[in-house]
């Protein structure tokens, strides 16, 4: 399976952003929320897709596309069993508020496509597999939405184990690679805190390697086909695009 992890490492940090930026600082910022959506969603399966959209669908459109980044509220944990204290009777302690609610956006990172020029670094072994069983603990801190331990399993060349194994590593000394888990890349590959590269893949290596770039493209998120990956796409997230912001680029030239 994959999972990007330097778009992870920004939705961590836009869903940070979310709970504090306002006003003009929020409005120059959606351009980022947009730009990781396209990407994660055009790297996502169809299932991921559908999922991701029923969890958009139903919020505010006046938050979108911060919507798509929010760590929506949080569970509260069942309370602890009813104390009781002698003759004054019972006392029932509050509920414990439960890890946060995870954004949408994260259902499209985890349910990325599988490609064979991806990132080593980025490929994890299956969950329920017995090589996946390391990696438990990365999963469990995705499930509870916990961004501190998913940030300290980030590492430069791949996701890396408490023990120090790097996802997609290759040992030294079989005859295959170099050991060093650099990949290809997908030609989409972004750093945290960078822009995310959404022009066409020519095999470029995301740690520098020689690349053709591909034909400037211009993003805007008020743009339909921004986010349409095929034609289902383009009728069904270019409404909700739409619907959710007012401010079209032909209206504002009137």
């Amino acid at each position: 399976m994959l999972i990007h992890r330097h778009r992870m490492a920004r939705l961590i940090e836009l869903s940070t952003l979310e709970r504090s930026v306002r006003d003009i600082e929020r409005t120059l910022r959606e351009e980022d929320v947009a730009l990781l959506i396209k990407a994660a969603y055009d790297d996502a399966t169809e299932a991921a897709r559908a999922e991701f959209m029923a969890r958009v669908k139903p919020m505010p459109t006046s938050a979108w596309p911060w919507s798509a980044v929010q760590a929506v509220g949080s569970r509260m944990a069942a309370p602890a069993p009813v104390a009781s204290i002698g003759s004054i009777g019972t006392v029932k302690p509050a509920p414990r508020p439960g890890p946060p609610i995870s954004p949408a956006l994260l259902v499209l990172l985890r349910g990325q496509a599988d490609a064979v020029d991806a990132d080593p670094g980025n490929r994890l072994p299956a969950r329920e597999s017995p090589e996946g069983a390391s990696w438990e603990p990365l999963h469990r801190a995705l499930d509870a939405w916990d961004t501190a331990t998913i940030t300290a399993w980030i590492g430069p060349m791949g996701w890396v184990t408490r023990a120090g194994a790097t996802a997609g590593q290759v040992p030294a000394g079989t005859g295959v690679g170099t050991g060093t888990g650099i990949g290809t890349g997908t030609g989409s590959d972004a750093g945290a805190g960078t822009d995310i590269d959404t022009s066409p893949s020519t095999g470029a290596s995301p740690e520098g390697g020689p690349c053709t770039p591909g034909p400037p493209t211009a993003f805007s998120w008020k743009h339909p086909a921004v986010l349409a990956a095929g034609a289902s796409m383009a009728s069904t997230l270019g409404v909700i695009l739409f619907s959710r912001r007012s401010r079209a680029p032909v209206q504002e030239k009137r």
